[in-house]
């Protein structure tokens, strides 16, 4: 029986350069999620796409990558929904700068009417 996912990651990032997906590739190597068959970041033109549901995702080390890649020009975001501690953290991704913001699920549940 699989384990339920302790989190999940959703996020985009664009344009995406070559050497920002390479970089996210390597950040993303030791995460472990639930389906095998999924990739977790997937290039689509020039936006690079990230979705994970799964034990553990190296948030730390993807949101390293994009410190150190993130152009001016490159817009996008990255949700982190920790399940366990119930907790979203948005990096939200412009001006060349990573800005993480954090609330309780139940917060953000609340402000989109669920």
């Amino acid at each position: 029986m699989p384990q339920s996912p302790l989190c999940k990651v959703y996020g985009h990032v664009y344009p995406c350069d070559a050497g920002l997906y390479r970089a996210l590739e390597q950040a993303v190597a030791g995460a472990m999620g639930q389906e095998e068959d999924e990739p977790v970041l997937v290039r689509e033109g020039d936006m690079a796409r990230i979705s994970f549901e799964g034990v553990y995702f190296p948030e730390e080390d993807v949101v390293q990558a994009l410190r150190e890649g993130l152009t001016p020009a490159m817009r996008g975001k990255l949700d982190c929904l920790d399940l366990e501690n119930w907790r979203l953290t948005r990096y939200r991704l412009e001006e060349g700068e990573v800005r993480p913001s954090s609330a309780p699920l139940n917060n953000v549940l609340a402000f989109s009417g669920h």
